[in-house]
């Protein structure tokens, strides 16, 4: 076999680095503010929630644990997100490996870090490690984490989903859940259970009607008609959030326009989601070793 002269040969090198660099760079969903965000809004929502129960209310340091610990596992280095991908398998949360080199085996990575919570020595480590549980419950809140859809598309120099970016309304997210806190109080949760649940909502909004558009949400990300495997960018592309005309019946076109009303609600009960989600896992550790109390 010819072998390749030097300066071809590193060429090739400085390539297959590139893409591999690329490629790890858009491991994650959320960055690490919008973490943090999701985090503080569920902490103050949860305290507000659980006053006058049995519930302990946590305290700042606690929440800061949690923050600190989730933004931790979403800015991780390039060469630990190289192999380990955060996609949902929505088909059997199997723990089970994709293609030779990357690991997808995202259920098999939740389940160790609840097992860390539930054998953590100290009070920091739980909360540092429920910060860890928190930043999976909320990244499938993400379309292209639950549904879902590889991102990085290095040759267009796309390395994330735009919708990950979506700003947050944070007063928004707060008058939604101050009306009740039944979806707190109604049952006694596992943290597998509040991850299902998150996934299940998302892909539901997902397959959902969009407002007044003869299509669903599947324009922008089409589910996998295998329920191991990727699904695929719809005919509205990777733009969520700005304009895009796509087709969406015979003879008709959908239009969305910069910042349509239409994304910022459907990113608003995304988020709402992610905070909800939060507060359920915050409760579990809140309530352990507490009694259990029927449900009526």
């Amino acid at each position: 076999m010819s072998r390749l002269p030097g300066s071809s040969l590193r060429c090739v090198n400085i390539i297959c680095g590139v893409v591999v660099v690329v490629v790890g760079l858009q491991a994650h969903s959320y960055e690490g503010p919008f973490h943090q965000k999701l985090t503080f809004l569920a902490a103050k929502q949860f305290n507000r929630c659980v006053a006058g129960t049995a519930v302990p209310r946590l305290t700042a340091l606690q929440v800061r644990y949690v923050a600190k610990s989730n933004i931790g596992q979403a800015e991780t280095s390039i060469f630990v997100r190289m192999f380990n991908w955060s996609y949902y398998d929505r088909g059997a949360q199997a723990e089970r490996s994709m293609l030779w080199l990357i690991d997808t085996r995202f259920h098999k990575h939740f389940n160790e870090v609840v097992a860390g919570l539930d054998d953590a020595g100290n009070t920091a480590e739980r909360y540092r490690s429920l910060g860890r549980v928190v930043n999976y419950v909320q990244d499938v809140t993400s379309p292209a984490r639950a549904v879902p859809v590889y991102t990085a598309r290095f040759w267009r120099l796309n390395l994330a989903d735009r919708f990950d970016s979506f700003p947050l309304d944070e007063e928004a997210i707060e008058e939604a859940l101050s009306n009740s806190c039944d979806y707190l109080h109604s049952a006694r949760d596992s943290y597998l259970q509040i991850l299902a649940d998150a996934a299940s909502n998302t892909l539901a909004a997902v397959q959902g009607p969009m407002t007044g558009m003869p299509v669903s949400w599947e324009s922008f990300w089409k589910l996998s008609d295998d329920e191991h495997g990727f699904g695929e960018y719809g005919p509205a592309g990777n733009n969520f959030g700005r304009k895009s005309e796509f087709r969406c019946g015979e003879a008709e076109r959908c239009v969305l326009l910069d910042n349509d009303p239409l994304y910022a609600d459907f990113a608003l009960h995304r988020h709402i989601a992610a905070v909800i989600g939060t507060m359920r896992a915050l409760k579990v550790l809140q309530s352990q070793g507490l009694p259990v109390v029927a449900e009526e």
